[in-house]
């Protein structure tokens, strides 16, 4: 694993400073990245951007994210999902309150190579996915000779969307070739994992959400389209499918838009990551948050691109690389669904869901885990006749999704959210990783979050609450001793009239006063 190229670098040369527009309160943070080298055929560098932990844990760990596409870079999910800041505008950065690094390291990757900032060489992009997870773990013997303290960690890969064929990929490598790494966990959010499920369910959603209508014109075109998808299917079964996708197309330009405040124009149509949003032709399939607008212009900044060392290796970063995409078609790549069951008798794997996301929908993951076998059953069958339970998932003491577990798995529905699950509910994300990490919160280094999630220590508190206690006593004393010696005047008594005054700013639902008499 050693590595020439790398082996002259040192972590200094990759440490960000005067990173601009940050909160002053987070300035502090402890950030690197840059290039590292997949020394391939296909020369090409990675781009990292690890975020240091906010608060110490019970244990070392670091969270790998990668997002999907293929070509999606992952500082999409730096910026606007589980990093530490989001944009409120173009010139104000904010604290992400919902933010994995509170007490896990966060390492965002743009992989493939030529995906976000990596690049690519002589306009070789990579096809398959096995040569995909070599480029990994080659760039992870280079990150681990500069940041040898990678190896002392518990590691978990997540990410979303076409995640979904990442990250099994990369686990199975790591865990076969990397035993060092102390890969602990999988958490796989939207997944693009199975595509006979995914294909299936794209009609029985729609119906169920009131996309297209049964027996509709629409109803009959698109079951023409799943016949057709349906025999390619039984022949061979290739991770993309246009025949296939063509279903999701039909539905989303097409069928009935849910939001009733936009403009139905001629180009609008279902915006595929949250039904409950609409979009405009062609970006149907890829509208993704507004904030985008604001992490593109930022991270183009020629001060900010100074700072993370891009060093004039890309001119320009983009949310998505359509070459990346055109040519990552995995033609002879099996889907990773068929990795999954040796995964989980070595490693647990959260799989989660928004339930507004039709693109890779929760119907079609449920359908895949009831129909897969691992550790010795299949589905949520418990044996002796028995099915897991769904349970309501709770957080702080509300009822916010299901979850549901069996044999070294996990799943978890969202409500209220879409494809990108911690963009939308990002303290519940928190929660849920949390929990899967095993998180020890009465580790004596620990701090504590509250439902807001600002940062609480009980004995800072506790202390508060004392000094409140003495300074109000001491007024107390005060004001008496001054009435005592104040000359006392005899008022005649007045009748107080007291006026209770409509305003609509502070009206209830009712319209009656929120302050009444006697209140």
């Amino acid at each position: 694993m050693f590595n020439y190229y790398a082996t002259s670098l040192q972590a200094s040369d990759f440490y960000v400073q005067n990173l601009p527009l940050l909160p002053e309160t987070e300035s502090t943070i402890r950030m690197h990245a840059g290039y590292l080298p997949v020394c391939s055929k296909n020369d090409g560098e990675l781009f990292f951007w690890h975020f240091a932990n906010k608060f110490t844990g019970d244990k070392p760990r670091t969270i790998i994210w990668l997002n999907g596409g293929p070509g999606q870079s992952s500082l999409i999910g730096a910026w606007t999902e589980i990093g530490p800041f989001r944009f409120l505008d173009k010139n104000t950065i904010v604290t992400n309150n919902g933010s994995w690094h509170f007490y896990a390291n966060l390492l965002f990757i743009d992989q493939p190579i030529g995906t976000g900032f990596s690049y690519v060489d002589r306009w070789m992009f990579i096809e398959e996915l096995d040569v995909m997870a070599e480029h990994f773990l080659n760039f992870l013997d280079r990150y681990v000779e500069i940041f040898p303290e990678l190896l002392e960690e518990d590691i978990y890969l997540a990410g979303e969307s076409f995640g979904g064929q990442y990250i099994p990929y990369i686990a199975k490598a790591i865990l076969e070739k990397r035993s060092l790494l102390k890969l602990r966990g999988l958490l796989i959010g939207d997944g693009w994992i199975d595509p006979i499920s995914l294909y299936n369910s794209y009609l029985p959603y729609a119906i169920a959400n009131n996309l297209v209508e049964n027996n509709s014109i629409l109803y009959t075109n698109i079951i023409r389209r799943v016949a057709i998808c349906q025999d390619i299917l039984s022949k061979h079964v290739h991770i993309f499918i246009s025949e296939c996708y063509s279903i999701l197309d039909l539905i989303m330009n097409s069928g009935t838009i849910r939001e009733q405040d936009v403009e139905n124009t001629e180009d609008s149509c279902i915006n595929a990551y949250d039904i409950r949003l609409s979009a405009k032709e062609p970006m149907c399939g890829m509208a993704g948050p507004s904030e985008l607008e604001y992490v593109s212009a930022y991270l183009n900044r020629p001060d900010v691109m100074s700072s993370i060392h891009i060093d004039g290796k890309k001119s320009q970063w983009k949310d998505f690389t359509e070459l990346v995409y055109n040519s990552f078609q995995a033609f002879n790549s099996k889907p990773s669904i068929h990795l999954l069951p040796n995964l989980l008798s070595k490693i647990p794997i959260v799989f989660y869901n928004g339930e507004y996301d039709f693109i890779c929908n929760h119907l079609a993951a449920e359908n895949m885990l009831d129909n897969m076998t691992w550790n010795g059953a299949s589905g949520f069958d418990l044996g002796n006749g028995k099915v897991a339970p769904i349970y309501a998932w709770v957080v702080d003491g509300e009822s916010v999704g299901s979850i549901r577990y069996a044999r070294n798995l996990t799943y978890i529905l969202f409500f209220n959210a879409g494809h990108m699950v911690p963009y939308n509910q990002a303290r519940r994300s928190q929660a849920m990783l949390h929990q899967f990490i095993q998180l020890n919160l009465t580790y004596p280094n620990n701090q504590t979050i509250d439902n807001n999630h600002t940062k609480v220590n009980e004995n800072t508190h506790r202390g508060l609450k004392y000094i409140i206690s003495i300074v109000c006593i001491i007024i107390v004393v005060v004001i008496s001793i001054i009435w005592f010696l104040a000359p006392k005047r005899r008022q005649p008594r007045q009748r107080q009239l007291v006026q209770y005054i409509r305003d609509n700013d502070n009206n209830d639902e009712s319209g009656d006063p929120l302050i009444k008499p006697g209140e």
